[in-house]
């Protein structure tokens, strides 16, 4: 059985609300109903006003959509190929399924993509107008998927918006802070400590979801675009160790390493996975990646969200770390 919006109201349809993102989004719902497509709920518990649809991109039920205003928020795209069958199917082809199959008053898409679309950098201060070069598969079919969304939402005359955040902090996060804590536990610093990157909380992100979904159904004229998400500020590499080692009571790393860009091309061209995929690593850890969000914050208007400090937000997220 559908769900009722409240008067004036407006739901989402939801994919993967099993991620780190989508479980932050159900956080922050509110009294609006969300549709949410699932291909294995597995008994988990997704809370009261969310209509779970069994279910996935290549097979959506027409229960999926609901019989009022609408947004949607998709975010089930492939993030690692550990089964090497690409991530063309699930990413471009799965959008494209799911953009045919909407049904009623769509208003509006949300599309998580993401900062990788600009390519390796170092980015400081990267704006949306930049090329986009991506140079892997996933950044690719990132790419491709934005565009899908975007012709999709010029043809139809609805809202589009591609959200490019680059590291998120906070609940459900397995690899930025792990990845750190884990290099810090070794005495080992890849990169300088000037070294910057774009942040955010996932629940911070989770609430500029919501109101970038309501400025969809509010907004008669519709708009599509790419929006870097992040806060204001970068939080640089010496800020985050720092910070890391003071809260878990560890020593600054005794060892710093610095990788020649020549090298990272060098592995970026051998014909093995490992050396690609660490080459990626090395980049994200030796390049700053810092994006220029004055567009979110014109969208938004006045956002203290994004004037929040990173340090802050890192502080926040170790509170619930393991020691």
């Amino acid at each position: 059985m559908g769900l009722v919006a409240p008067p004036g109201g407006f739901g989402v349809v939801l994919t993967g609300a099993t991620g780190m993102v989508g479980q932050a989004f159900l956080r922050q719902r509110g009294a609006h109903p969300v549709h949410a497509l699932v291909r294995s709920p597995d008994g988990r518990d997704f809370g009261d006003g969310v209509h779970v649809v069994r279910g996935d991109l290549h097979g959506i039920p027409e229960a999926l959509f609901p019989p009022y205003p609408y947004v949607v928020l998709h975010l089930a795209m492939k993030q690692r190929d550990t089964n090497h069958t690409g991530f063309e199917r699930t990413n471009v082809d799965g959008t494209r399924r799911l953009l045919t199959r909407l049904r009623g008053d769509c208003r509006g898409v949300l599309l998580g993509s993401s900062m990788s679309v600009y390519g390796p950098g170092p980015h400081r201060g990267v704006k949306e107008e930049h090329p986009l070069r991506p140079i892997t598969a996933l950044a690719r079919s990132r790419v491709a998927a934005e565009d899908v969304v975007t012709e999709h939402a010029v043809r139809t005359g609805m809202h589009a918006a591609l959200l490019r955040p680059r590291f998120l902090l906070g609940r459900g996060d397995r690899f930025v802070l792990p990845a750190m804590v884990k290099l810090l536990k070794q005495g080992v610093q890849v990169g300088d400590d000037r070294v910057g990157c774009s942040v955010i909380d996932v629940d911070d992100l989770a609430r500029i979801l919501w109101r970038l979904a309501s400025r969809m159904v509010e907004t008669p004229h519709p708009e599509q675009q790419a929006l870097n998400v992040a806060y204001a500020r970068p939080l640089l590499r010496g800020e985050f160790l720092g910070t890391v080692a003071q809260r878990l009571g560890l020593e600054r790393p005794a060892v710093k390493v610095r990788v020649p860009g020549a090298l990272l091309r060098v592995m970026r061209e051998v014909p093995s996975r490992r050396a690609r995929a660490m080459a990626e690593r090395l980049e994200l850890l030796t390049h700053s990646q810092c994006l220029d969000v004055s567009r979110l914050v014109k969208v938004l208007g006045p956002e203290d969200l994004l004037s929040r400090s990173p340090v802050e937000a890192l502080r926040s997220a170790l509170n619930d770390f393991p020691s």
